[in-house]
């Protein structure tokens, strides 16, 4: 009689093992899903973001492809970080946003050699383009520049190809710290 009562509950902590462990799966595979579908929205999102395009009306040209042996990167950092005042806000309060910025240029472009960016010509620059991306990043506001930040990085590109008159320079990235 006492090995049967003890079957009669292992068989009834095995069907509750058995239940709770189904009610477990339901429960993660459907977090599972929603989690892939999450990752699956932001490596769509990161991709788009990772294009590069430029003005179609008459700018410097369709986006550039550039191979990564033919690409230089000129880093806007370290000792020449910024540190710029944006827009007053919805708040009426005036942030402060410190950024690095690194411009990807194409080293067969013709524009690449007449600034003989390779020699050291980009750093006479520096001044002229820290002044421009100061001008684009402060007008805008914490809120917008926190919703745009690509609409910002390709005004900025947008404006340096005109200032050089080139489409050598391809691609801005962007480091922003929020304060």
């Amino acid at each position: 009689m006492k090995r049967n009562m003890l079957a009669i509950i292992i068989l009834a902590v095995s069907i509750v093992n058995l239940a709770m462990s189904a009610f477990m799966m339901l429960t993660v595979m459907n977090t599972n899903s929603k989690t892939v579908k999450l990752i699956s929205d932001v490596a769509a999102a990161v991709n788009i973001d990772n294009t590069t395009i430029l003005p179609s009306d008459g700018g410097y040209g369709e986006p550039a492809n550039v191979p990564m042996d033919k690409t230089a990167v000129y880093d806007i950092k370290g000792d020449n970080k910024m540190t710029i005042a944006l827009a007053p806000g919805e708040d009426g309060t005036t942030h402060y946003v410190q950024l690095e910025a690194a411009l990807s240029m194409n080293i067969e472009s013709e524009g690449y050699k007449t600034y003989d960016v390779a020699g050291g010509g980009m750093d006479s620059k520096i001044s002229l383009i820290k002044a421009k991306i100061g001008e684009i990043i402060g007008s805008y506001s914490f809120e917008g520049l926190r919703a745009n930040e690509s609409a910002a990085k390709q005004q900025i590109l947008e404006a340096l190809q005109e200032m050089f008159a080139s489409d050598f320079i391809f691609k801005v990235d962007l480091l922003i710290q929020y304060a």
